[in-house]
C-alpha cells in the first residue's frame, strides 16, 4: 500500500506540482499501469477529474468518478480502480487538517452557520461544480507548464480562492460540515480515523501520520481511548470483518484476505484458524452445511 501523497511529492518529473509549504497542486495524466490499487494519503484532498474516469472503493460502499466530477476526499485508505478506455488526466489539491483548521477559524462567517446535519463518516465528499469552478480549474493549467512559477503568496491565494468558490455553494454543505467537525475535540478526530481505516493494511507509524501523532504519543492515545493496544484492536477488526464476509458471500478467501487488510492470505488463514479454530475455507463449508440443515 502506497502513500499517494508522498508517492506525488517525490516525482516532480510525473506529476507535475506546485508547492505552497505544506499544501500541493498537482496536474498529470495518470501512469498507473494496474486497474486496481490499495493506497492511502496522510492529507486530505480535492480532485477534478479532466478526462477518463476512475472509481474509489471502501469496506462500505463504492464511487465511480467520470470527466468533469469534482470532489473531496478525506485523509485515509481506499482502493482505486482506474479505467483506460481513455487517458486519465486529474488536477489535484493536497489540503491538511492544519489549513483546514485555520481557515475555518478566519472565516467566521462560515462557523456562524453551524451544522445542518451530521457530517457522514465516509471517505469521499461529492462536491457540485458550476460554471465558475470550471473556470477556476482551467486558468490553473497554465501555471504548471510556465517558466516562472508563481509566488507562494499567489498559490496560497489561489487554494483559498478554490475553498471559497466550494463553500459558497449551499450544496457543498456536507464538506462544509466536515471542516467544523475538524475543530471537535482530538479523540472524536482520532476515532473517526481509526475506525474509517482499520480494514487497510497500514503501519502504526501510518496510523500515526494520520493523526498527527508521533508514534509514541499515537500508541499511548490509543490505549487511552481504546483500553487495548493498536495491534491486538486492528487485528479483531480485520477478523471480524473477514468473517461477516465469509459467511454473508462467496467472495473468493484471496479477495476476503485483501478487502480485510491482510499481508496474503497465508497470514489471515493462519490468524483466522488461530481466533475460530478451523481455516477459512472449512469455516465457509461448515457454516454452509449448518444453513442448510
Amino acid at each position: 500500500m502506497f502513500n499517494y501523497y508522498e508517492r506525488v511529492r517525490s516525482r516532480p518529473q510525473i506529476y507535475n506540482q506546485l508547492a505552497c509549504r505544506e499544501l500541493l497542486f498537482v496536474h498529470y495524466e495518470c501512469p498507473m499501469e494496474a486497474s486496481k490499487q490499495d493506497s492511502w494519503s496522510q492529507h486530505n484532498y480535492i480532485q477534478y477529474i479532466l478526462s477518463g474516469k476512475k472509481a474509489y472503493h471502501t469496506p462500505s460502499r463504492s464511487w465511480m468518478m467520470k470527466s468533469g466530477d469534482v470532489f473531496f476526499v478525506k485523509k485515509g485508505a481506499w482502493i482505486i480502480e482506474k479505467f483506460f478506455e481513455e487517458p486519465l488526466c486529474i488536477m489535484t489539491f493536497f489540503i491538511p487538517d492544519s489549513y483546514l483548521q485555520s481557515f475555518i477559524r478566519e472565516n467566521n462567517s462560515l462557523r456562524r452557520v453551524g451544522q445542518t446535519a451530521p457530517p457522514k463518516n465516509e471517505l469521499l465528499i461529492p462536491l457540485q461544480l458550476n460554471s465558475i469552478m470550471t473556470a477556476y480549474f482551467d486558468s490553473l493549467i497554465p501555471y504548471f507548464y510556465s517558466e516562472t512559477k508563481p509566488s507562494e503568496h499567489l498559490l496560497e491565494l489561489k487554494f483559498r480562492e478554490l475553498l471559497l468558490n466550494i463553500l459558497d455553494n449551499p450544496e457543498n454543505d456536507e464538506l462544509k460540515n466536515f471542516m467544523l467537525l475538524l475543530l471537535s475535540p482530538q479523540h472524536e478526530s482520532f476515532q473517526r480515523v481509526m475506525e474509517a481505516n482499520c480494514l487497510y493494511n497500514l503501519s502504526l507509524q501510518d496510523y500515526a501520520k494520520l493523526v498527527n501523532l508521533s508514534l509514541s504519543s499515537f500508541k499511548r492515545h490509543f490505549i487511552s481511548v481504546y483500553k487495548t493496544t493498536p495491534g491486538h484492536w486492528l487485528q479483531e477488526q480485520k477478523l471480524n470483518h473477514a468473517y461477516r464476509l465469509l459467511v454473508n458471500s462467496d467472495k473468493p478467501i484471496t479477495d476476503i484476505s485483501f478487502e480485510s487488510g491482510f499481508e496474503n492470505s497465508t497470514h489471515f488463514s493462519h490468524l483466522f484458524k488461530k481466533r475460530f479454530g478451523l481455516s477459512p475455507l472449512k469455516y465457509r463449508k461448515e457454516n454452509i452445511v449448518s444453513r442448510v440443515f
